[in-house]
């Protein structure tokens, strides 16, 4: 029990240490980047693009998870409880797929109700 507390607690620690990386590369340069927003215009395009990246994701995991459930059920062999699994999968991923073409579609009627507005 003691090794596997121990072989967590090395793992936390290099992943900690990983996410310090691109600070010392930073330290290295003397030079910060920029900001990511430089004028209140492009923090629209910001928010679209962080909007996108993210919704992408979902509809990425939401067709892989289609897959998988496909797989699933393929591979059930009449076994009532991995059958209902496999629709349970099924569901979630068309909900996923059901949100993310969502979001794809509410950004832009967003942007135009309150273009609209001013």
């Amino acid at each position: 029990m003691n090794k596997n507390i121990l072989k967590k607690a090395v793992v936390g620690a290099g992943l900690g240490l990983s996410l310090l990386l691109p600070l010392v590369a930073l330290a290295q340069s003397g030079q910060l980047p920029g900001p990511i927003v430089g004028s209140p215009e492009r923090i629209s395009g910001f928010i679209t693009w962080v909007m996108n990246f993210i919704t992408g994701i979902i509809l990425t995991v939401a067709i892989i998870m289609l897959l998988f459930s496909a797989f699933l059920y393929m591979t059930a062999g009449g076994s009532d409880e991995r059958v209902a699994r496999a629709k349970n999968y099924l569901i979630y991923s068309i909900v996923g797929i059901v949100v993310a073409v969502l979001a794809f579609s509410v950004a832009p009627f967003i942007i135009a109700l309150v273009g609209r507005g001013s």
